[in-house]
Parts: structure tokens; C-alpha cells; sequence
């Protein structure tokens, strides 16, 4: 007796969005904390302390996996600045909002996760500051929907990522630009990783996607012609940072110090480079660090 399956069309679409999804994150962890040691991380010059370093490896060009390996902007810094005190790192992979949680609960010695750095986060851990950027809007290519300012986001399902700042920024322009004005609110999708809130505009299960507008840029590129930036708001200038636990002054010390060589060397500039990303000036942490 042969059976007959229907495939509801949306299930259907977050099937193929999930094939699809995999070529712009290799895998995202269904575990809340899993150890990854990278390349480099066994060099002979690394016998001191060994760190764990909180992170969630679903977040392009920031830290993603490559041959089965954590990989990006991240990874490499953070390679760069233990290379020259001679210790040891391990990377824990841990869902987004999970990581300040861990930190404060010493799962593991430091955040290196594209955080952005605001009062509210400085209130729980330090941080030290490592890049600018901002955030952009992700829209289907061919989609009549196009959104480019906040106020044509008025009455649209907006995807962002669970336990990152993007949730509580969309909510601040749904209350500004669209309910104080009479408009109808935007409604806010939260996904645990970036990918997944991706896959949704993939399906059409949401609108558009907000994001970090480097992360944006990793996205279009991998995605290769299927999805687009279409936003030219600049939305919050912010400054990313490694956070660690308040109070712990050596590590941020260590952290500060090995920025520091790196910029005079010029690896800061070659990895900026390497990622697209916007570099970090004294007048961006003057102008942007939390008071």
C-alpha cells in the first residue's frame, strides 16, 4: 500500500533554506557549550596558561567553521595577541545569549564574539574595544520590498538574532519611528544564531533581517545573489569588545597590550583588511565607549 506525503509549501521552503544555509555557517552547534581547539593553538611557543574563550561560531566573517576548523576576524586576533604571551586557547562554541551568562558563571576567561559594547553589558563585564561598525537590513533579491530607512519597517516581521542588541534596537525603532507616529509596530523574530534568523528571510517566514552590516556583507557574499543590502541608514554606530569578567584586571591588561602591539605591527590593519571591516581610531572610543 503506497502512501502519499504532503509537504506543507512553508515547511518545504524551510527545508531547502536550511540546505542552503548550511554553505553560509558550516554548522551551528545544537549543543550550549562545545570545546573546538583551532590550528595554532598546540604551538610550541604556547606552553603557559590555557584559556577558554566564549564564543558562538555562527557569526560571519567575525567566527564561523572552516574545515572543521573555528575561522575569522575573531579567532585570528585572538590567535595573534596568545601567540605573544606564550599561552594556550581553547574556543567554547555557546549560543549568543548564553555568553555573558558564562562568562560571569567562569564557563570560560573571555568573550570573543563580535559583541557590541553597551552600558547595559558594562554593568555585567569589562570590556575592551576592538572595532566599529553598525547594522544593515537584509532584503530579498527580487523582493518588492526593499527597505533602505527605519520607517519603512513600520508593520514588517523583522528577523534578528536572540541575546544580541538587534532585538531591543528594532523594538526602539518600532516605539520611535513607527507607534509614536501612528504607524503600525514592527513585528521582532528572534533566531538563536544569525543563520537561522537568514534562513527565515530565505522562506519568507519574515520580511527582512537586521544585522551587523559586516555580517550583512559575509551574508550576501555567501549567499551569492539571493539575498541583498538594501538599507542606507547608518541605524546605531556602536564599538565592538572582548569582554571579560569586572575586575579582572590582568586579562584585560593582556588583551589591551596585545591589541596595542598589533596595530603598531600592523596586523590590526591587515586583518581589517582581510574581513572588510571598519577600523577602530582613538576618536571612535572617545566619541562611542559608554561613559
Amino acid at each position: 500500500m503506497e502512501l502519499s506525503v504532503r509537504v506543507n509549501p512553508t515547511v518545504k521552503r524551510l527545508i531547502i533554506g536550511a540546505c542552503v544555509i548550511s554553505s553560509l555557517v558550516a554548522c551551528s552547534q545544537s549543543e550550549n557549550h562545545k570545546d573546538m581547539t583551532s590550528k595554532g593553538d598546540t604551538s610550541p611557543q604556547a606552553s603557559g596558561t590555557t584559556y577558554h574563550i566564549g564564543s558562538d561560531i555562527t557569526f560571519p566573517p567575525f567566527e564561523y567553521m572552516e574545515n572543521d576548523q573555528p575561522a575569522g576576524f575573531d579567532i585570528d586576533i585572538a590567535h595573534k595577541i596568545f601567540e605573544k604571551t606564550g599561552d594556550q586557547i581553547k574556543f567554547v562554541d555557546t549560543r549568543f545569549s548564553n555568553l555573558i551568562t558564562g562568562l560571569e558563571a567562569k564557563k570560560f576567561d573571555l568573550v570573543f564574539s563580535g559583541l557590541y559594547i553597551t552600558p547595559e553589558r558594562m554593568k555585567k563585564v569589562d570590556m575592551v574595544p576592538y572595532y566599529m561598525t553598525r547594522e544593515a537590513l537584509l532584503s530579498l533579491v527580487g523582493s518588492t520590498y526593499q527597505p533602505k530607512v527605519r520607517d519603512e519597517l513600520c508593520g514588517k516581521t523583522i528577523s534578528s538574532q536572540k541575546g544580541s542588541i538587534f532585538p531591543q534596537q528594532l523594538h526602539q525603532i518600532s516605539d520611535e519611528s513607527c507607534v509614536a507616529k501612528g504607524k503600525p509596530p514592527i513585528t521582532v523574530r528572534e533566531f538563536e544564531t544569525s543563520p537561522q534568523a537568514v534562513q527565515a528571510l530565505l522562506a519568507k517566514a519574515v520580511d527582512a533581517h537586521y544585522d551587523d552590516l559586516s555580517v550583512a556583507k559575509s551574508t550576501v557574499d555567501k549567499l551569492k545573489g539571493r539575498v541583498a543590502i538594501s538599507s542606507t541608514d547608518t541605524f546605531f554606530p556602536v564599538l565592538g569588545g572582548i569582554a571579560v569578567r569586572k575586575g579582572d584586571t590582568p586579562m584585560y591588561n593582556k588583551l589591551k597590550q596585545g591589541l596595542e602591539e598589533m596595530k603598531k605591527s600592523g596586523e590590526y590593519a591587515a586583518l581589517i583588511e582581510k574581513y572588510n571591516l571598519q577600523p577602530l581610531t582613538d576618536a571612535d572610543i572617545e566619541k562611542y565607549m559608554p561613559k
